[in-house]
């Protein structure tokens, strides 16, 4: 793999010409090979038309990439249907890579202003908010579809003074937070419980002595285990034996 093609990071791409530039660097790129049919799976294609594609690609320093790449039409001979030729990485229609729009994603959510990122990245504000919506709403359906750990921790805490108590779901076994919903009431979180996946391979539940959240987890966890958490014990003890002092 040659230093360009390090680079770029994306695969299946023959580089034909670079052009590094002093505030752009400019590569030119086309498919290595034809792709099989995308209806049929057949390799009886032949290349019909051809069309180039200008996108943003991840900054390199402080220049910004900029990939030319040929994009072939394609028809094929034995279902007799037409398809353009998809990269991964690239998303039709999209003038930006994945890898770039992740990069400016990243950026915002760490801090970086919108107007910062504008000029940086030469893209509208409005550009940066939607694909920061984006990727959020990818992430929370990403985190909404992961199965319940088998070892669960439950506790609440104060969140704020508007929206009240949240209830933090961890993930014992490997030592992370997995959730954290508001409320700590069975209404407040019934709606979430309901759509969790994987609650019957819950094995144990750790937590504190509330009779809420006992209920709870007899009713949404049917065949865990719970386990008082010994700090709440301890405290318990403790409790009683000041009360006979």
């Amino acid at each position: 793999m040659s230093q360009i093609d390090s680079i770029l990071g994306l695969s299946g791409l023959e580089i034909l010409r670079v052009d590094p530039g002093s505030n752009q660097m400019q590569v030119w790129a086309k498919p290595k090979r034809r792709q099989a049919c995308l209806y049929c799976h057949t390799g009886h294609v032949r290349i019909n038309a051809t069309h180039t594609r200008t996108l943003k690609h991840t900054r390199q320093g402080n220049r910004l990439l900029l990939v030319h790449l040929t994009v072939p039409k394609y028809h094929c001979q034995s279902c007799n249907r037409y398809f353009r030729h998809r990269f991964p990485g690239i998303r039709p229609r999209v003038r930006s890579t994945e890898s770039y729009r992740l990069e400016v994603f990243e950026a915002h959510n760490g801090g970086v202003s919108q107007s910062q990122l504008s000029q940086t990245h030469q893209i509208g504000s409005a550009t940066v908010e939607r694909w920061y919506q984006h990727f959020i709403k990818r992430r929370v359906s990403e985190m909404s579809s992961r199965p319940c750990p088998s070892v669960l921790g439950i506790d609440e805490h104060f969140f704020s003074k508007k929206k009240g108590y949240a209830t933090t779901l961890v993930d014992l076994k490997n030592h992370k937070v997995f959730d954290v919903v508001l409320g700590r009431s069975e209404p407040s979180l019934q709606a979430y419980l309901t759509r969790l996946k994987g609650k019957e391979n819950v094995e144990y539940v750790v937590m504190d002595l509330s009779e809420t959240y006992r209920s709870i987890v007899q009713k949404y966890f049917p065949n865990a285990k719970i386990i008082a958490d010994r700090f709440h014990v301890i405290r318990l003890v403790n409790h009683h034996f000041l009360k006979l002092w």
